[in-house]
């Protein structure tokens, strides 16, 4: 055992949770669950990388109530296994559904391998089945301890569940690659797992907060706070990947009608909930595949993600209808209108030419209606 090591993997990753908590003051503004779950488990991980050399350094020494405290460590450190993987899973779901009632409807029934996992750590008080330490103060890690590794696991596998269940209803969620947070913590975890005395555990899951923390930025960046959609700068950098993969694909352009009559005659508020319902309405009729972008203040763009031209024109239909029905049973204010074009993109095109083509065929639909408006 490396008494050296073992202090500054965790001494590292325990400064990278400080400096990760600083920076994250403003996602904490947001006071979404997810960003105070993902606060939470940057302060359960760095006390257990605070706590787990501390237990390294007392093992096996003659220290004033050191048996005590070698069991209380341990029994800390077992207990923020289960539990830190347990809020990996409800953060997975909040940040996929963004739902509070999915949580408390699905996860009661989650939490039950770590409460058990607790309640096992609090009866090794008194059976000694997980560990034990000897009279020399030496820490024994027994057989049944290895199940809380199973533990981990369960909750892992159970994340990437959710994450399939999220991209079939929803599509891909393209700044949650969750895998950037899975992958240190098994390379980690087996490690530790198989040798006692290594300690790359609770290093690995500050690794994996960094990756978290990464995505979260990227979703700042490339996402509309108001309609939760894809930006005008995310768009920019899926059309210059379009342009030089040269890949067949639709784009639609839609176009928010009477928004400044919403405004003028029921305040900002209020077009701003136009503006939501219209983004919920459009993300509704879209293919999983589709990139759906808020493009400017009431404009929004389709990409579709094939040369079909069909496919492009039947969700133009569902939105049509979609469109209809909501203003048949919605009691809200004001009545939803779009003016919509589209356009195919084919090789030999650069993004503005494509741009342009959708932004053609949405003014003349807008011209036309406006013309029978007169009329």
């Amino acid at each position: 055992m490396n008494l050296q090591s073992i202090f500054m993997t965790n001494g590292v990753g325990c400064v990278i949770l400080v400096i990760l908590l600083i920076c994250s003051h403003m996602v904490r503004l947001r006071r979404q669950g997810s960003d105070k779950l993902f606060t939470l488990m940057i302060m359960l991980t760095a006390s257990a990388c605070v706590i787990e050399p501390l237990t390294f350094y007392m093992d096996g020494r003659a220290l004033p109530y050191g048996t005590l405290l070698v069991v209380l460590g341990n029994s800390y450190l077992y207990i923020m296994n289960a539990v830190v993987s347990y809020l990996w899973l409800v953060y997975v779901d909040l940040r996929m559904f963004q739902n509070n009632r999915r949580i408390r409807s699905h996860y009661v029934k989650y939490a039950i391998p770590a409460l058990l996992a607790v309640i096992a750590v609090i009866l090794n008080f008194r059976f000694q089945f997980l560990f034990c330490v000897d009279d020399y103060q030496r820490y024994h890690r027994l057989p049944l301890g290895y199940a809380y590794i199973s533990i981990t696991v369960f909750y892992l596998v159970a994340s990437l569940v959710v994450r399939r269940i999220y991209y079939n209803r929803c599509g891909r969620n393209r700044f949650f690659p969750i895998y950037m947070f899975i992958a240190p913590i098994v390379i980690g975890a087996a490690v530790q797992g198989i040798a006692y005395g290594v300690s790359l555990g609770w290093c690995s899951v500050s690794l994996g907060l960094v990756g978290l923390y990464m995505s979260i930025q990227n979703e700042l960046s490339y996402s509309d706070p108001l309609t939760k959609l894809y930006n005008r700068n995310y768009l920019g950098h899926i059309m210059n990947e379009i342009v030089r993969k040269k890949n067949g694909s639709g784009g639609v352009m839609i176009d928010l009608d009477y928004f400044k009559s919403i405004n003028d005659n029921f305040g900002h508020t209020v077009g701003d909930q136009a503006l939501v319902d219209a983004a919920q309405l459009i993300k509704s009729t879209v293919p999983p595949s589709a990139l759906t972008v808020r493009y400017a203040g009431d404009e929004f763009i389709v990409i579709v993600y094939s040369d079909d031209e069909r496919l492009v024109r039947e969700m133009i239909d569902r939105l049509r209808t979609a469109l209809v029905d909501f203003n048949a049973t919605s009691r809200r204010q004001y009545k939803l209108s779009f003016s919509i074009g589209y356009a195919m993109y084919t090789p030999g095109m650069d993004a503005d030419q494509f741009l342009h083509k959708m932004d053609t065929d949405m003014y003349e639909e807008k011209r036309l209606k406006h013309s029978r408006d007169k009329n």
